[in-house]
């Protein structure tokens, strides 16, 4: 259960993180406690799973990156650990997941400057990896959902 103090933190670290250097001591002037205080409740709601990750959100547009893409791969048990090295080898991953209910169980997004880029990748992995099942889901549109979670 969230005290009120908590749910005031966190609706502040989503809309107004304050982009200064010692950006806690700021939300906790802001809060009216210290600064230990704001670090020790951080801590607690990081190790509950209420804040997952606080850093920025890059718009990848803005920093010359035009092609992104979704690719699912059907990696067997024995050979995941080796794949998922190979994949995460690619600066241009942004991310990976499993998904042991499906049938392309290895999935991760890629974000480059240019379809050429991408397809290279692709290549790359399938020939290091030996798996020749990957599907790649381009993406098309791209669709911005917010969820702000108000005290």
């Amino acid at each position: 259960m969230l005290d009120e103090l908590d749910k005031k933190l966190v609706f502040l670290i989503q809309e107004r993180f304050p982009l200064v250097l010692r950006p806690f001591k700021a939300l906790a002037s802001s809060l009216s406690v210290s600064e230990d205080d704001v670090m020790r409740r951080v801590r607690r709601l990081k190790a509950r799973g209420i804040i997952k990750r606080i850093g920025p959100v890059h718009n990848p547009q803005n920093l010359g990156y035009r092609r992104r893409t979704l690719a699912g791969m059907l990696v067997p048990e024995g050979k995941l650990e080796e794949t998922v090295k190979i994949v995460n080898s690619f600066v241009e991953v942004t991310h990976n997941y499993l998904r042991r209910d499906d049938s392309f169980n290895l999935w991760f997004t890629l974000i480059c400057p240019t379809q050429k880029r991408i397809d290279e990748i692709i290549r790359e992995i399938k020939r290091k990896s030996g798996i020749k099942k990957l599907i790649n889901l381009p993406t098309i549109r791209t669709v911005k959902i917010k969820t702000v979670f108000k005290p």
